[in-house]
């Protein structure tokens, strides 16, 4: 009997032992490899967003737009990801996709640069109505170069001729100036030097801003193209300068921000959301000796605004400029000044607008009371000046078309911003200067995060929302700008749920 029971076991025992002990291993194997998901899923930058069951039902659907965006490129054979921006803009444009990023309340645009904004078609044409509006149409020299914009009265300097004269006698010379204003990088393996032709777009209509009558119109146009775009905030990098007319001449420097003020009480009256900061701007390639006069009068001005101006940053190629530390004396002399004016000055510098990881800008940013950084693409390569930023809970203003045209990043997917959220930085969307690229409003950067990044209505959520929770807007203000945006966004989600049925 014994003989026939151990017998049995060696039959049968032993194999139903090894199926238990494969069983056990599978389970260790699952319950270890959900435990790391959960722990990946818990640093990510989004990780406290809780989605409403509206939301979750949002988030299916849009993945499957996504998802059948991906097959029927796939389908007409088009190269969505080795292709640039200026390529895919109509497809972006007659995507579903892109009609509901067009709807989707934004929050704020927290990087944008005074002359950046503002769509060039209607900059000529509105430019054009002045009869004091001429353009350059000679070959470029050390002054001046071919399709720069100027208003004149009296003598006009050689090479320039009236705008409206030029374009009525030569049809096709407004596409060409408006070629000529717009940065494209029309295919991904084209070699162009990106910043010198991205400074030229600027030159050619750095005279025309500071003429106070066109200078009123441009910032009611970009603001209102914002509102339109369902931004409701807006800080802009800005490069002050005297404005004039040719009645009373130049007026003092803080004009710009009493005019900007009544635009944006103007606006107010149809949008009360509608709110404005401006970043005293400066450039790295300044010593700092002139820094340190640009920051005296940033604080002066800080000063009599202190609700308009919010913080200082020094724009410019950072491959050509000086290294943030190389203005270190300047820095330490912050608290100094803030005593001595009575009011703060933040820092939202550009830093990190590099794929070199010789460029150590973006060190300083953990050192510096500086809460936003301006682009940060080689953040990545620094793990411990990455670790203080989650620390510090800095945000990174990201601005994807911008990197992808004056080529940091190629391929959308390989962007930087990708670590970033997913090792818990906190991050923005942003367009930068989308007029020099040849948009308006956030809706394409949004559409190129959420397609390329893969992201979800969670991370999107998480993006809108921050660009107030760390706007430069102060408490009661942010208050005020989140209780609407909760309420836009709420509205957002119940009519695009309805629209995808």
């Amino acid at each position: 009997m014994k003989r026939r029971y151990l017998t049995y076991i060696l039959l049968f025992g032993f194999p139903l032992f090894g199926c238990q002990n494969k069983v056990n291993a599978q389970s260790t194997y699952q319950q270890e490899w959900m435990a790391l998901k959960q722990q990946n899923e818990a640093l990510a930058f989004d990780a406290d967003i809780h989605l409403s069951d509206a939301e979750t039902a949002l988030d299916k659907k849009f993945f499957q737009l996504r998802k059948q965006l991906l097959t029927d490129t796939n389908k007409q054979k088009i190269s969505l990801f080795n292709s640039s921006f200026e390529e895919l803009k109509p497809l972006i444009e007659r995507s579903t996709l892109f009609e509901i990023f067009q709807s989707m309340p934004k929050g704020g645009l927290l990087h944008t640069h005074s002359g950046g904004f503002t769509d060039v078609k209607w900059v000529i044409a509105t430019a054009r109505k002045y009869k004091e509006a001429y353009v350059y149409d000679q070959a470029d020299n050390d002054q001046f170069i071919f399709g720069q914009l100027g208003f004149f009265e009296g003598k006009v300097p050689e090479g320039f001729v009236s705008l409206n004269k030029k374009l009525t006698s030569d049809p096709g010379f407004e596409k060409k100036l408006a070629d000529l204003l717009i940065l494209k990088r029309d295919q991904l393996c084209t070699y162009t030097d990106y910043w010198i032709e991205f400074e030229k777009r600027f030159k050619r209509i750095s005279l025309l801003l500071p003429y106070r009558p066109f200078f009123k119109e441009y910032y009611k146009k970009g603001f209102m193209d914002l509102v339109q775009n369902n931004v409701q905030h807006v800080e802009i990098r800005y490069i002050f300068e005297e404005l004039y007319d040719f009645k009373k001449g130049k007026y003092p420097l803080k004009t710009s921000i009493t005019d900007l003020q009544d635009i944006v009480k103007e606006i107010q009256k149809e949008h009360p959301e509608f709110s404005l900061k401006l970043i005293y701007s400066s450039f790295k390639f300044l010593d700092p000796k002139s820094i340190e006069k640009q920051l005296e009068t940033a604080f002066e001005l800080k000063k009599e605004f202190p609700d308009v101006i919010s913080g200082f940053d020094l724009v410019a190629d950072e491959a050509a400029g000086n290294s943030v530390y190389s203005f270190r004396e300047n820095w330490v002399k912050l608290d100094e000044l803030s005593k001595k004016y009575g009011v703060k000055m933040p820092l939202f510098l550009h830093a990190g607008e590099s794929n070199s990881v010789f460029n150590k800008n973006i060190l300083d940013m953990s050192v510096l009371n500086n809460p936003r950084i301006g682009h940060g693409l080689n953040l990545i390569y620094f793990p411990k000046t990455m670790e203080l930023i989650k620390k510090q809970n800095k945000l990174v203003e990201v601005s994807p078309i911008s990197n992808q045209v004056l080529g940091y990043v190629s391929d959308m997917r390989n962007h930087p911003a990708r670590v970033l959220l997913s090792n818990g930085i906190q991050c923005s969307i942003n367009s930068d200067d989308p007029s020099v690229y040849g948009y308006e409003g956030l809706g394409y950067d949004f559409w190129v995060a959420f397609v390329y990044w893969e992201l979800d209505v969670k991370a999107l959520k998480k993006l809108v929302f921050n660009s107030i929770n760390y706007s430069s807007l102060n408490e009661s203000e942010k208050k005020k700008a989140l209780t609407h945006l909760t309420q836009q966004w709420d509205d957002f989600v119940q009519k695009t749920n309805q629209k995808l049925k």
